[in-house]
């Protein structure tokens, strides 16, 4: 995503059709030379005759952003920031565009009968509102990636942009998919994009019928990845222990199937920065992944996240800073963006990126929790206290609850740190507590030796939240432990 957008020149054309939901066809105009660096996919109107298909217009919306972001002369943002979009009441074209920072913008419908899909685009000047092209695809659905090929391909020849050889290549190249996986597969991506632990146990059954259909389905390997890494970052219905082995050779089966996909190789390399801690290899994996598809915004956020927690902080906000601007309506993307300037002690910038996500989404768990951890960085206990209740009452996975009996104990409250711990030993599927979440309220008590008793158990346990070890201010009173020190190598953060 580092690459440089190159300026191209389109001439007006001839509007084909107006979409039907629109209230009113952008104007023609008359012809003038404009420059288009970058483009937005909105989310793609389900006009099938079933309304339950909402999650194939939807994967349909996702793929075609997908092709596009894989063109290294146009900036293309996520599908996370343009799927708030959705339905028929979206701002004026102007406004998105302005909302996400963009020159073009593609809208379009998507109708499926039978075997058969049918994609009707049009590309629009975003900031005139000005219809520039319009064009239906229709194909098999063994072929809808063929389809989602072809339109990139035609939107790119629209606006003039010059494919690079191996562009070229990859879009020509579009293999046929079995529809019953791709469908498992789509409908995997719906859940996971909505990553409750309900949602992430139904995307990671649905990746597995996606693989199980077609074993070569590269992107399946790659969502079923992605879910197992973050369901074991919540160590809910899965644990992390169970659940890496399941993300590790997933990501690398995506990566043997299509190696020239940078879905694969970021999988491959947050999988490697959380569990094996090989952070060179990681972040060899991610600049891979960048390379290959220099828009990937989830690339460029795992990439910062963890250079964030190697103390590489200057280089950890430019690739958080990319990351926003690629995804700029993701709440989960300002929170990692946030971190490095937490490690950093540049609170203010930390907590104007929380205040961002929360008004993005208010009932986002994340945006409280950091605001709670924020005042624990500078030993405001107390203030930290109600935020951090609030956070917990929201869904938050039990690490959210050991941050407030952290709270409760440094603040000296042990009547509500205690009553929190019995909290945390409800939330675990043991009944006794997930061990990270132990050595949070140990510190808390200020009871360094039981604190690295659970932290060495979480390591065994692959916990990951042991990340934030090296630059997190809550852990400094653990800093000249024998035992600290040697955690810190086996995680490879010190020599």
């Amino acid at each position: 995503m580092l690459a440089g957008a190159a300026a191209v020149v389109i001439a007006a054309v001839v509007i084909l059709f107006a979409a039907p939901w629109r209230t009113k066809a952008p104007a023609a105009g008359p012809f003038t030379p404009t420059v288009y660096r970058s483009i937005a996919v909105l989310p793609l109107d389900n006009y099938s005759a079933d309304s339950a298909q909402a999650y194939f217009a939807e994967g349909m919306t996702d793929e075609l952003t997908t092709d596009l972001a894989t063109i290294s002369s146009l900036r293309v943002i996520s599908r996370g920031s343009t799927m708030q979009y959705a339905g028929r009441n979206r701002p004026p074209t102007p406004e998105i565009a302005r909302a996400l920072n963009v020159d073009a913008i593609v809208e379009g419908s998507v109708t499926r009968a039978g075997d058969k899909v049918r994609i009707t685009a049009q590309l629009i000047d975003a900031r005139a509102d000005r219809h520039l092209w319009a064009r239906s695809f229709e194909r098999n659905s063994s072929d809808v990636l063929a389809l989602q090929a072809e339109l990139a391909s035609a939107i790119a020849e629209a606006i003039n942009v010059q494919l690079t050889p191996g562009e070229q290549t990859r879009l020509a190249a579009a293999p046929t998919v079995d529809p019953a996986a791709h469908d498992a597969y789509l409908k995997g991506r719906y859940f996971f994009a909505r990553p409750s632990d309900q949602n992430l146990e139904k995307a990671i059954a649905l990746f597995n019928e996606a693989v199980q259909l077609s074993p070569g389905f590269a992107p399946a390997w790659s969502g079923l990845s992605d879910a197992y890494l973050w369901a074991a970052f919540n160590d809910g219905f899965i644990s992390a222990l169970e659940a890496g082995p399941k993300a590790q050779a997933a990501a690398k089966r995506a990566v043997q199937l299509d190696s020239s996909a940078a879905e694969g190789h970021a999988s491959l390399g947050t999988w490697l920065a959380w569990f094996a801690h090989d952070w060179p290899g990681s972040e060899r994996e991610l600049r891979h992944a960048i390379a290959l598809n220099p828009n990937y915004a989830f690339a460029h956020d795992q990439f910062g996240l963890m250079l964030g927690f190697l103390g590489r902080f200057d280089e950890a906000i430019a690739e958080g800073k990319r990351a926003m601007t690629l995804d700029p309506l993701s709440p989960s993307i300002l929170i990692d963006a946030l971190i490095p300037f937490q490690f950093q002690h540049n609170l203010p910038a930390a907590r104007a990126l929380a205040q961002r996500a929360a008004d993005l989404d208010p009932t986002f768990y994340f945006p409280s929790l950091a605001e709670g951890v924020l005042d624990l960085q500078v030993g405001r206990f107390r203030e930290a206290v109600p935020v951090l209740e609030k956070a917990r009452t929201m869904g938050a996975p039990s690490f959210a609850t050991a941050y407030l009996a952290y709270a409760y104990g440094k603040a000296g409250d042990q009547a509500h740190a205690l009553a929190t711990l019995a909290d945390l030993k409800k939330m675990s599927r043991s009944g006794s507590g997930l061990p990270f979440d132990l050595a949070l309220f140990h510190l808390g008590q200020g009871d360094t030796r039981q604190a690295l008793d659970y932290l060495e158990q979480a390591f065994a346990a692959n916990a990951q939240s042991l990340v934030w070890l090296k630059e997190d201010a809550i852990y400094d009173p653990l800093r000249r432990e024998p035992r600290f020190i040697a955690l810190m190598r086996r995680m490879h953060f010190t020599p």
